[in-house]
């Protein structure tokens, strides 16, 4: 009997309206540290993604400039890089400039008309 009373006096407590504020202050602490903790969990999954990303990029430029690197060990590559960054030639070699035609000047070339000219060709269009 004194075991059933103290189980009915126990359930008042806890379930009286001062003990499940009390417990719902802590369930919402409690929940929010849960929530803190996979939003951490979310970022720093995405930072490595982001990480690997760069990594991968990282490397095909390291083989990228390896690639370079033993291009210009040889004569050929070294010569090359040599004629494209400043533009010269070796002895015996021809540079040929390509200049294209110019367009002969019609008399009806709005730079070559005067003024009331022009402002008519503009109100009328050519004819």
């Amino acid at each position: 009997m004194k075991e059933l009373q103290r189980r009915q006096k126990m359930r008042r407590v806890m379930y009286s309206f001062p003990s499940l504020i009390v417990f719902t202050i802590v369930a919402f602490f409690l929940v929010r540290g849960a929530f803190k903790v996979m939003d951490k969990e979310w970022e720093s999954s995405r930072r490595v993604d982001n990480l690997e990303g760069k990594a991968v990029a990282l490397t095909l430029r390291e083989q990228e400039l390896k690639d370079s690197i033993d291009r210009l060990k040889t004569e050929e590559g070294l010569k090359e890089e040599i004629k494209e960054r400043f533009n010269v030639t070796q002895e015996g070699e021809y540079v040929a400039v390509i200049v294209d035609k110019k367009e002969v000047s019609s008399s009806t070339d709005s730079s070559t008309l005067s003024w009331y000219k022009r402002f008519w060709t503009a109100i009328m269009g050519n004819k």
